[in-house]
């Protein structure tokens, strides 16, 4: 019979002794352009090898916003499953909190719980590069805003959001040709949306320099007769600093100037130029390419091109057609999808109109990818392999 022992604390840096019953924690910092700097806590029982039972919990203070944020997380991950179907299941359940504006008489913030539940599918022994999965999870969102200007009355606002994602992920981790295909669905009051990503590797030399190809294309199978409630709802080609279900961590979330506002993901039509087209609440689709240079830096050459419909009003009526977008230039994957620095260098003449018109120049295009979210490490620790 295995004693049970107490969790012990040890006050280095969150190291511990090697024991699956023990919480580790550490001191935390954070800093965005909203809250400002923040410091709490680190607490957490990940080791390696994994548990079953992981948990995560990293409050913190921010000095600038004068509120208390951060996040947490638990999962429990049936490694000894004994299923002809399934490989694993995963449960899991996370929150996070973090503010949207600051300034001297205004605050917003966010507050996002989010339930799912993981079936990792028994892998075929014929295909085994393959592996497959189903994620179904639930996001619910609280924004709220107050404004105590001195020369008016307190305000204050909140809305709640609620989304169900269902998604499906086939992904081919080989070495030569990696494949990645995710269809999602996903429902909330106003619409039902439908998407499909395609990812495509092909490794040409022994550096495991690539050509990658990408494509998306995604549409609305119902909407509200009242249409979307914000633009984060539609389908985009571009996108800066912003997400509709918050899933990304960036600098000064909605900034749209200055260095912060250079940071965006390469989701949906994943175009690396900011412009203010491209927007569509009916249907998206783009084609991204990627090309390693084989001279021993991380330095890549990149196109994409979008089509979204646009709506004509002419004196003979209204029509519908297709608007294409392109945009070609140079990158620097320091690490690929999650440190990466892109220079914009050719752009369709949608584009070079609409910039004209702002009096941008061709540096306002530089944009960079600092993927946050995918370097936490108590996640990381369940991918290493003993």
């Amino acid at each position: 019979m295995k004693r049970w022992k107490a969790p012990a604390f040890e006050p280095f840096l969150g190291l511990e002794h090697d024991d699956r019953s023990s919480i580790y924690y550490a001191p935390a910092i954070a800093w965005n352009g909203h809250d400002g700097f923040q410091a709490g806590l680190l607490l957490h029982n990940t080791t390696f090898p994994s548990q079953r039972t992981e948990w995560v919990v990293a409050p913190l203070y921010a000095f600038g916003s004068e509120r208390f944020v951060g996040a947490a997380r638990i999962e429990h991950h049936f490694d000894r499953i004994r299923s002809k179907v399934f490989q694993n299941i995963h449960l899991g359940l996370s929150g996070r909190s973090a503010s949207t504006l600051h300034d001297h008489y205004a605050n917003s913030w966010f507050t996002k719980l989010q339930p799912s539940v993981t079936f990792d599918l028994k892998r075929d022994p014929l295909t085994r590069p393959w592996a497959h999965s189903i994620t179904l999870r639930g996001v619910f969102l609280r924004n709220e805003s107050i404004q105590d200007p001195p020369d008016g009355p307190y305000v204050s606002s909140s809305t709640d959001d609620t989304f169900v994602d269902l998604s499906y992920s086939a992904r081919n981790s080989s070495a030569l040709m990696p494949t990645t295909i995710t269809p999602v669905v996903t429902y909330h009051a106003d619409f039902l949306r439908a998407s499909v990503e395609i990812s495509q590797g092909f490794t040409y030399n022994a550096r495991k320099d690539q050509f990658r190809i990408r494509a998306f294309a995604g549409t609305f199978l119902s909407k509200n007769a009242d249409g979307l409630s914000n633009g984060l709802q539609a389908w985009g080609l571009t996108w800066g600093p912003e997400d509709m279900l918050f899933d990304q961590a960036y600098f000064e979330r909605g900034a749209t100037d200055g260095f912060t506002g250079r940071q965006f993901v390469k989701q949906q039509g994943a175009f690396r130029t900011p412009f203010q087209q491209g927007g569509s609440d009916t249907w998206v689709a783009s084609i991204n390419t990627e090309i390693d240079i084989p001279i021993g830096i991380p330095l890549s050459v990149f196109a994409s091109a979008g089509f979204v419909p646009i709506t004509s009003v002419t004196q003979e009526g209204t029509s519908v057609s297709t608007a294409s977008y392109y945009e070609a230039g140079i990158g620097l994957q320091v690490v690929r999808d999650v440190f990466e620095i892109w220079f914009p260098l050719a752009v369709s003449s949608r584009i070079a109109d609409e910039e004209e018109f702002l009096d941008r120049q061709v540096t306002d295009r530089v944009r960079f990818v600092f993927a946050l979210e995918r370097m936490d490490p108590t996640k990381l620790l369940r991918h290493l392999k003993p």
